[in-house]
C-alpha cells in the first residue's frame, strides 16, 4: 500500500481556505488503521483514528463523525467525511517516488461555508 508509513504535514507548502490550518499534523497508516495527531492553529492538540472498510461508513475514534473510503487504487484514495464540522470529500495521491502525499479536501464546514484544503505530507 503506497499510503503505509508515517507522513508529516509540510505546513508551509499546504493551503487552507478558509484558514488557518493546523500547526502540525502526523498521519500514520499501519496494519489497516489510519491514525492522525497534531496541533490545531489554536494550540489545541488533537488525536483520532479509524480503520476503513471500503464502501462502508466507519466511526472515527477520538472525534465525532465518520468516513467512507470510496475507492483506493495504487497511489490514490478517496473518502467522504461527515460530522459536526461539516461534510467534505477527500482525494489523496502519493507521488510516483513515494515521498510525497497530496490530500485535497473540499466541501462545506458546519456553517455551510465552502472549504478547500490542500495538505502536503512528506514521508518520514
Amino acid at each position: 500500500n503506497a499510503f503505509d508509513g508515517k507522513w508529516e504535514l509540510n505546513v508551509a507548502k499546504s493551503k487552507f481556505s478558509p484558514g488557518p490550518g493546523p500547526k502540525s499534523e502526523t498521519v500514520t497508516v499501519a496494519n489497516g488503521t489510519t491514525s492522525v495527531e497534531g496541533t490545531e492553529s489554536t494550540g489545541q492538540p488533537f488525536k483520532w483514528s479509524f480503520t476503513p472498510t471500503p464502501g462502508k461508513a466507519v466511526p472515527i475514534d477520538g472525534q465525532e463523525g465518520g468516513t467512507v473510503e470510496e475507492k483506493s487504487s495504487g497511489r490514490t484514495i478517496d473518502h467522504t467525511w461527515t460530522g459536526p464540522g461539516g461534510n467534505t470529500h477527500g482525494h489523496g495521491v502519493v507521488s510516483k517516488d513515494g515521498k510525497t502525499m497530496t490530500y485535497t479536501q473540499t466541501g462545506k464546514d458546519a456553517k455551510g461555508q465552502a472549504v478547500h484544503y490542500v495538505y502536503i505530507f512528506e514521508k518520514q
